[in-house]
């Protein structure tokens, strides 16, 4: 999650000394280093381990050797911006950092280092006169671990990076190499989305388009026209997606829309330290989270930026936060979210951070959220320091009774037999798993109770 604030910052802190008094302002908290030599830690802090062997290959063959030399278990991190426990163990963790860079095109088909970040590959692309379709707004994520989780931006025609995979080559734990791509049926289909649990993913092919520019729009509005709007012209923008604060009645709205326009203008405001500031005040005197939220929005300037895509589609954010995202069919999104809205208002749940509301594409995958239908994402946020327990407890029966799929990379409770009620093809991706990894190698305690009848919670 990540919202652009272009802000009126001395009438925001005028305003917000008035309401609190400056003696109630809190220090900034300090985003930690990760881990290294055995230790590993998540962008957020909720999830870390202390494996035996932390490895950085650099080469398919070292790959290879690696799994030949260890046992155990063995997951792969990248980007470490995951809220689930997707990568923790004791055993082998990897990293594949070193595989990384553009490595070669065929047409508008590029191939990457599984290892190479979002940012990476958008720069890379932009330099080949190339795009990415479309780009999720943090872009620090590895390509293989955001591929696995299906990880994705915003727009109801506009897939998500899984979907716009066209060939990928992983490693299976007997170390045999396979080169996978639509010709390859419902393997390829479970590969584009597999919460790494087919094997080691080393390359990873993307389609794209020819290079193209945006115009970011970014506004506030009240949070029921907010609702009225995007629902109204979801189909009208390219990218449109809002940030919904309950608790104040309020809503920021951002659109894209292409643009021909060549005068650059990417400035950002970076509002990090202020929205660090306001979660601690919220966390330490609830009662003022309501008129926060009012507050922040209020000082919201309409603000325009354009420039190529994958500068507009990213946002820097160091304000740590857990989060829950659930996606559910479109056409139920904006009634899901009001309900959302109703019960953190009803149960006065002290969340400062805004609810962040996407629509992607469907796509034919096994396992991606989006999986034989468009969807709505809501994803609900809570700053890392209070407790996420209360409001994501509250919110996750709301998103499973409107049919919803829980983001691989966030934090949710389900386990296989739910899993197997929401994706009709559940099954066909287990028996494929248990084909690459007849073992078990790849299975954490967490993917034990994705894929695993019966493993505990």
């Amino acid at each position: 999650m990540a919202f652009n604030l272009s802000l009126d910052r001395r009438g925001f802190l005028k305003a917000l000394a008035a309401t609190a008094g400056a003696g109630a302002l809190p220090a900034l908290a300090r985003a930690t280093d990760d881990g290294a030599g055995g230790q590993w830690q998540n962008w957020s802090g909720n999830q870390s381990a202390r494996p035996r062997n932390l490895a950085y290959p650099a080469t398919e063959d070292a790959l290879r050797q690696l799994l030949a030399a260890t046992t155990g278990t063995v997951r792969a991190f990248g980007g470490s911006h995951s809220f689930s426990g997707v990568v923790p163990t004791d055993d082998t963790l990897v990293s594949l950092e070193a595989m990384a860079g553009l490595r070669g095109r065929d047409g508008d088909v590029l191939h990457f280092g599984a290892g190479t970040r979002i940012a990476q590959a958008g720069d890379q692309a932009w330099a080949e006169g190339h795009g990415l379709i479309n780009e999720p707004d943090i872009n620090l994520q590895s390509l293989a671990g955001a591929i696995a989780t299906s990880t994705h931006g915003t727009g109801l025609g506009l897939p998500s990076l899984s979907a716009q995979v066209a060939g990928l080559t992983l490693l299976d734990m007997a170390g045999r190499r396979h080169r996978l791509t639509a010709a390859d049926g419902e393997r390829f289909d479970a590969a584009r989305c597999s919460v790494g649990a087919l094997g080691l993913v080393t390359e990873v092919s993307l389609r794209t388009v020819p290079a193209y520019r945006l115009e970011e729009y970014t506004w506030t509005l009240p949070l029921d026209e907010a609702m009225d709007f995007v629902e109204r012209e979801k189909d009208n923008f390219r990218n449109i997606e809002f940030f919904a604060f309950p608790l104040g009645g309020t809503a920021i709205i951002k659109t894209m829309t292409p643009t021909e326009r060549q005068d650059d203008n990417l400035a950002q405001d970076d509002s990090n330290d202020l929205l660090e500031m306001v979660c601690e005040l919220a966390m330490r005197a609830g009662w003022l989270t309501a008129t926060l939220q009012k507050l922040v929005t209020f000082f919201v300037e309409e603000n325009r930026r354009w420039g190529p895509a994958h500068k507009i589609y990213a946002n820097r954010r160091t304000v740590r936060f857990n989060e829950m995202e659930y996606t559910v069919p479109a056409e139920r999104g904006i009634e899901c979210l009001r309900k959302v809205c109703d019960t953190l208002r009803e149960q006065d749940l002290n969340v400062f951070f805004p609810i962040e509301f996407r629509y992607v594409a469907a796509d034919d995958s096994l396992l991606s959220m989006f999986s034989g239908r468009a969807g709505a994402s809501l994803s609900v946020h809570q700053y890392y320091k209070q407790d996420h327990r209360p409001v994501f407890a509250a919110v996750e029966p709301l998103l499973r009774a409107c049919q919803g799929r829980p983001h691989w990379g966030k934090l949710h409770s389900l386990g296989a037999r739910e899993l197997r009620a929401l994706y009709p093809r559940f099954d066909d991706f287990q028996a494929i798993r248990r084909e690459l990894d007849p073992r078990g190698r790849l299975l954490n305690a967490h993917l034990k109770r994705l894929f695993v009848d019966g493993a505990p919670a």
